[in-house]
Order: C-alpha cells, then sequence, then structure tokens
C-alpha cells in the first residue's frame, strides 16, 4: 500500500519537475550576425557583441525569437547598406570563445571565396538591441447573444441561396 502511495505521488510530481526547468530565463549572450544576398557578391559579418538581457528556454539555452535578431541585421543591410533580398542569420553562445571559433570558420570560409566579398560591420556600424520577450497566451473567447447572427441575418442567408438555387419568390404587382 505504501509503495503503490509513493508511486502514485511520483506519478502526480513528475510532470511538475520536468515542466518547472523550462520557463524562459535571462542570461548574457554573445552573438554575430552574418548576412548574404543571392544577387550580390557582398557578404557582411558583424563583430561578436555581447547581450546582457536575452532569453534563453529553460535547459535548452535556445534563443527565444531568435527570427527577431536576424530581422534586425536584415534591416540595416537593407535600409542602410542598400543591399536588397539578403538573407541574414545570428549566431550566438554563453561562451565567447566558442563563438569566436565560430566566427573564425564563418569569415574562413567566405574569406576565401573569390566570387564573394566579405565586409565586417563593427560595433560602431551595427549594434544589436535586446528584444522585450513576451509569452503568447492562448485564451478560450465565450461567444455572446450579440456575436451570433441575429434572426434576420439567417433569413437572409436564406433568401439569397434560394436565389442562387433558382428558387426565387414571385411577388405579384399591383
Amino acid at each position: 500500500m505504501m509503495k503503490a502511495r509513493r508511486l502514485a505521488l511520483l506519478l502526480f510530481l513528475l510532470p511538475l519537475l520536468a515542466w518547472g526547468g523550462t520557463a524562459p530565463h535571462v542570461k548574457r549572450v554573445y552573438m554575430f550576425g552574418f548576412a548574404a544576398s543571392f544577387t550580390d557578391s557582398i557578404a557582411y559579418q558583424t563583430d561578436i557583441q555581447a547581450l546582457d538581457s536575452t532569453w534563453l528556454e529553460g535547459k535548452s539555452d535556445f534563443l527565444v525569437d531568435r527570427a527577431l535578431y536576424s530581422l534586425q541585421l536584415q534591416y540595416f543591410v537593407e535600409s542602410q547598406l542598400k543591399n536588397t533580398n539578403s538573407i541574414c542569420t545570428v549566431f550566438y553562445n554563453k561562451k565567447y570563445r566558442k563563438l569566436q571559433k565560430t566566427w573564425m570558420k564563418v569569415k574562413k570560409r567566405y574569406q576565401n571565396n573569390e566570387g564573394l566579398t566579405l565586409k565586417q560591420l563593427t560595433k560602431q556600424d551595427f549594434t544589436f538591441l535586446p528584444e522585450e520577450y513576451k509569452p503568447i497566451i492562448n485564451e478560450e473567447v465565450s461567444v455572446t447573444a450579440k456575436d451570433k447572427p441575429s434572426v434576420a441575418a439567417k433569413d437572409d442567408k436564406q433568401d439569397k441561396k434560394a436565389k442562387a438555387d433558382g428558387k426565387v419568390k414571385k411577388v405579384k404587382k399591383k
């Protein structure tokens, strides 16, 4: 009997323990961006920048709203550098040294490409801004009586359907 209670308690608490570690939290990360276009021979790479207030997913440390950081770079490249149709991405890590290795790999790959010119964007040229985290809350919406279609609206729909079907009421003229 005691084992059954312990097992029931464990089964009850297990989902709570699993869920508890997944809440987003604020951390300092290091980030750099890369932008390239299929229609232009110039690619851009930013310097590594420290962002103090980024939101990371619980245990995975996945960057929340990472697409918004890419959009910051894309907006800058398209508006300031007049390079349209650019594809932008960001690389991030909590450890500067690990990100620096990735930064060097990207730089070597595109710097040695003969058909492409790699330009560095310094912190003075472009700086990432922290994004505000807003959780998505799904709410159920109840339909009230005033939201429901009226009886007159239903009759109008039936009249339109009858006209479309060729069952039009003929009105006698006096």
